[in-house]
């Protein structure tokens, strides 16, 4: 190939090989077979880029899933750092039965029955392992305030059935005569924790267990006497914890969704450059459509 090329023009002089081309070449009219060539070096090489350019949605989606990756992974993160933010339980989902799965999956060594269907008993009727104490659980799930009717119950059942210690759960309203989400409170010779579990991030109901199962150990073991009015301090300055991790919580959940609302972005701005590219598809086709045309016209 010998060329020569100056500011307005290029000259070429090729020697052509393929048959096919030659034959191309060899029926072009003599006194435009220039332009006729510069038409079809234009037509190939719209041909040749539109062909290089993917258009699939799988491809652009490629382009972005390390970005879709990485908001998918900070979810992830935020559902192990915040677990109620993400689950169903959040949404009415949190039943007796599933307080009760909750029980026997954090405290494996004691055992847990269902005694809900026996008159005069709660919900729930937890032994601990250690000193075989019998603890009764009531869980309501109340729309507003439980009144007081319900606790009163709370401690004749605790009454009748001899029991010491008891748990009283309320899932997301307020329990009457009950000032904070957590309350120690005593009749006569009996010790009752009451709890307002969405404001404990839905694990208040463990942490009472808990509570109890150390009142008993210090209890049966007799070794430190703790006067019950430390133990309502601890769980004054307990509350004050509970509040700035409430706060804490309601942070992360805005960050959840934030995150969840960059990636619907993300999907939306895709669905965008895919309507963009169909266009310019589009318009690329007309284009070649219309340089065959022409060259038809040529040919005629």
């Amino acid at each position: 190939m010998i060329i020569k090329q100056n500011s307005e023009q290029m000259v070429l002089e090729i020697t052509l090989k393929d048959p096919k081309a030659v034959e191309i070449v060899k029926n072009l009219p003599d006194d435009r077979r220039d332009s006729i060539i510069e038409k079809y070096i234009i037509l190939g090489d719209m041909v040749v880029t539109h062909a290089s350019i993917s258009t699939s949605k799988e491809s652009v989606e490629n382009f972005f899933s390390p970005l879709k990756t990485t908001i998918d992974l900070i979810q992830k993160q935020l559902a192990r750092i915040v677990p109620t933010v993400t689950t169903p339980t959040k949404k009415g989902e949190m039943t007796t039965e599933a307080i009760f799965d909750s029980f026997q999956d954090h405290f494996m060594d004691d055992s847990f029955e269902d005694v809900s269907r026996i008159g005069k008993y709660t919900d729930i009727l937890a032994t601990t392992a250690m000193t075989d104490t019998s603890v009764l659980i009531e869980v309501k799930d109340y729309s507003e305030t439980v009144p007081s009717s319900q606790v009163d119950k709370f401690w004749r059942d605790m009454e009748v059935r001899d029991t010491k210690y008891g748990i009283f759960v309320s899932m997301r309203s307020r329990i009457s005569k009950c000032s904070s989400c957590i309350n120690l409170k005593h009749n006569l010779n009996r010790t009752g924790i009451f709890i307002v579990n969405s404001e404990l991030n839905w694990s208040g109901h463990l942490f009472a267990f808990y509570i109890v199962k150390k009142l008993v150990e210090l209890e049966t073991l007799k070794t430190k006497e703790v006067p019950t009015e430390e133990i309502e301090r601890v769980l004054s300055r307990i509350n004050e914890n509970i509040q700035e991790i409430q706060k804490t919580s309601e942070i992360l959940e805005g960050i959840t969704t934030t995150a969840g609302s960059l990636k619907e972005k993300c999907i939306q701005d895709l669905d965008k450059i895919l309507a963009t590219v169909r266009v310019y598809k589009k318009k690329m086709q007309e284009q070649v459509d219309s340089a065959i045309e022409e060259l038809e016209k040529v040919s005629i």
